[in-house]
């Protein structure tokens, strides 16, 4: 093992789900007289059963064992080696491929191969656009570059690139080189019992040529369907326009299926044009930095316990900048994690000025955003069930396990904490992000309907009474405003 991985795996498997096997050869089509290209063979599990009868393949692969097998494909010549790093390290190539472009490609890349730090620094210095971290977009970047214009694709990926802010140059890639003509997306169950890290896989298929704003894709989501893929290719016909893609590459592409679930009657701005979203402190060091009232321990501990006087309340403005001068001294702390709208923190921070020197100076913490403490905002958790849930806050610190969200125009506070928890930005979310991360920057981009002075006005009326009568109580005053304002 060379130092380009973290471990030994090579995060491939064996694709022997038989529907999508046969749904992607489908896909590919008659082959006769083609080249192809499989830059990952495996086991042959697409290239022993396709449709007619390929002029030549080039078949490669890293793994040593898939050499070894007695099985031989006819017009298939075999090469062992690791093809990303044939595109990085041109210099110490061993074998070489043939120097040709090809008809077609159908391929099952690795996913998640887990490169050095040293290895993504060599990759992103011969190919600066791409993202070095995810192995699979590698695989399609590099393969698709090797095709004939015209060239026929068919790929299987985690359908991660739709959405991440990281892969965006994926999406970019496939407007400007891979036009799409099926996008299938589907539950990774039906691999059977391999875990593949991802929740939803998608098969994309096309040819390598520029995505147009009037052609048609064929967008067939399967994520809710038990249906075989081999027939919903024959009676699913949903289809998005090129100009959908070209449109939202730099934000995400969602299925028509979840884009029908959530639509607005007005314009809409992001929420980044009406508030700040933020990620706060880490201390370097929560045992001894973090405290919880002695009195109410949390269930999970995570620090130490504090008495509650102890704690400074409204600290004042040079308190707030450079800590307060006492040789201990703490301040509420907003931690990850759900809380109730308007439920008060149980958790504290040392802000003494001993404290706040360690935090700026520690290589381990993070005294990141600090202009937001003590400001009043919202808080959104980090990592939730995939839900989102936001709580009111001010005159606290709030940790890195937390989105504070701070209005640029008070007036939006209490719509923001009326409409942030309801499910209809939980969906929102989920076409920008379908994981439980709601880091800052997928929560920016959510949209927002505009509203008028009288509108948000209404919501500080609710917001009001949920103080007085209980959140819950005011639940179906709340859906009924979201329902009249979206």
């Amino acid at each position: 093992m060379n130092n380009r991985y973290t471990d030994k795996s090579f995060q491939g498997f064996f694709t022997n789900a038989d529907d999508i096997r046969h749904t992607m050869i489908e896909l590919l089509g008659d082959t006769s007289g083609h080249t192809i290209i499989e830059p990952c063979f495996g086991e042959g599990a697409f290239i022993k059963d396709l449709i007619g009868s390929p002029k030549q393949i080039d078949a490669i692969d890293i793994d040593e064992e898939h050499f070894k097998r007695e099985v031989k494909f006819n017009n298939c010549n075999y090469y062992h080696l690791d093809f990303i790093d044939y595109h990085i390290h041109s210099e110490n190539r061993v074998e070489m491929l043939p120097d040709r472009e090809y008809d077609s490609t159908i391929c099952n890349p690795p996913y998640g191969l887990k490169f050095s730090k040293e290895y993504r620094k060599d990759i992103k210095k011969k190919f600066p656009d791409v993202y070095a971290r995810e192995s699979y977009g590698l695989f399609f970047y590099l393969t698709l570059k090797s095709l004939k214009e015209n060239g026929k694709y068919v790929f299987i990926m985690p359908d991660t690139f739709f959405t991440s802010t990281n892969l965006t140059y994926l999406r970019k890639f496939i407007l400007e080189t891979a036009k799409p003509t099926h996008i299938l997306q589907f539950k990774s169950k039906r691999f059977g019992s391999v875990n593949f890290g991802y929740g939803n896989l998608c098969i994309i298929a096309g040819t390598k040529t520029k995505t147009t704003p009037d052609c048609d894709i064929n967008w067939i989501d399967a994520v809710s369907s038990d249906e075989a893929l081999i027939n919903l290719l024959d009676t699913d016909k949903t289809t998005i326009k090129g100009s959908y893609l070209i449109e939202n590459c730099n934000d995400s592409w969602i299925s028509p299926k979840v884009i029908g679930s959530v639509s607005f009657s007005r314009d809409v701005i992001t929420l980044d044009e009406i508030a700040d979203c933020k990620t706060g402190i880490y201390t370097g060091n929560n045992t001894d930095y973090c405290g919880y009232n002695i009195d109410n321990p949390p269930k999970r501990v995570n620090g130490h316990a504090v008495n509650w006087s102890d704690v400074i309340m409204t600290p004042t403005l040079d308190e707030k900048e450079s800590g307060i001068a006492k040789e201990v001294a703490y301040v509420p702390f907003i931690r990850g994690g759900h809380r109730e709208p308007f439920e008060t923190t149980n958790s504290c921070i040392r802000w003494d000025k001993e404290a706040v020197i360690f935090y700026d100076k520690d290589k381990k913490a993070r005294l990141q955003n600090k202009v937001f403490y003590f400001k009043e905002g919202l808080a959104i958790p980090m990592v939730t069930s995939g839900r989102l849930s936001a709580s009111t806050f001010n005159n606290a610190i709030f940790d890195q396990g937390v989105v504070g969200v701070f209005a640029k125009n008070n007036d939006y506070h209490n719509f923001l904490l009326i409409y942030l928890n309801d499910d209809f930005s939980s969906k929102l979310k989920s076409l920008i992000a379908p994981g439980a991360n709601n880091s800052a920057n997928y929560l920016k981009r959510l949209k927002i309907p505009k509203l008028t002075i009288e509108e948000l006005n209404e919501a500080t009326k609710i917001v009001e009474t949920a103080k007085s009568l209980g959140w819950n109580e005011t639940k179906l005053m709340r859906a009924k405003y979201i329902k009249s304002v979206i």
